[in-house]
C-alpha cells in the first residue's frame, strides 16, 4: 500500500458502523466463501498485513486502527507466542454470531510478525466463549528465512513509511 493511501484512510471523516463491518464479515462472507472461509480469511489477513508493514511494537495499535480489537501479548516461548484479542468488537462478535471467524486476525498477526522478524510465522485462533475473547497463537520457524519489509509505516508520527535498517531487528 502506498504511504499516501494509509494516511488517507486514517484521516477519512466519519466512520463505518460496527454493524456494517460485522454484517459483511460474519453474515455475507461466510455465505460467499463457504467451507473455504477459514483458509481464505487467513490468507486475506496475511495479504492485508503485507500492505501495512509496521514495527513489532506497533502491531497492537494497528490491530485497533483496523477494527480487530485490542491485542495484548500473553505468553512467549522460543518458537511460539500467544496474544489475547479482546474488546467490544470481539466480545460482540462472539456473543452475536454462532461461528465468528478470527482467522483474518490470525493471518494478519502472522504476516505482521514475519515481515519484521525475517523468518516464517504461522498463526491460528481459539475463541474463548466464556471470557468472550480470542487467543491468537503464532508459531515461528527461525530456520526458514523470509523477506523483511523494506519500509515500515510509523504509526506514531506522520504515518509515513520509514526506512528500516536490515540488521536493526534480531532473529
Amino acid at each position: 500500500m502506498a504511504k499516501s493511501d494509509y494516511t488517507t484512510l486514517l484521516n477519512l471523516p466519519g466512520s463505518v458502523s460496527f454493524f456494517a463491518l460485522t454484517a459483511m464479515r460474519d453474515l455475507m462472507l461466510p455465505n460467499m466463501l463457504g467451507e473455504e472461509q477459514h483458509n481464505i480469511l487467513y490468507w486475506a489477513g496475511r495479504d492485508l498485513a503485507a500492505k501495512l508493514p509496521v514495527d513489532e511494537t506497533a502491531i497492537p495499535q494497528l490491530f485497533t486502527q483496523v477494527g480487530f480489537g485490542a491485542l495484548t501479548p500473553l505468553k512467549q516461548k522460543r518458537q511460539e507466542r500467544q496474544y489475547l484479542l479482546a474488546g467490544d468488537v470481539v466480545a460482540t462478535r462472539i456473543r452475536t454470531y454462532e461461528d465468528p471467524d478470527f482467522q483474518l486476525e490470525a493471518g494478519f498477526l502472522a504476516q505482521a510478525l514475519q515481515q519484521v522478524l525475517g523468518f516464517a510465522v504461522e498463526g491460528g485462533s481459539a475463541i474463548q466463549r466464556r471470557e468472550q475473547n480470542v487467543v491468537l497463537t503464532v508459531v515461528m520457524d527461525n530456520q526458514d528465512t523470509q523477506p523483511r519489509a523494506e519500509h515500515l509505516i510509523d504509526l506514531e508520527t506522520d504515518h509515513q513509511p520509514k526506512n528500516r535498517l536490515k540488521d536493526s531487528y534480531h532473529n
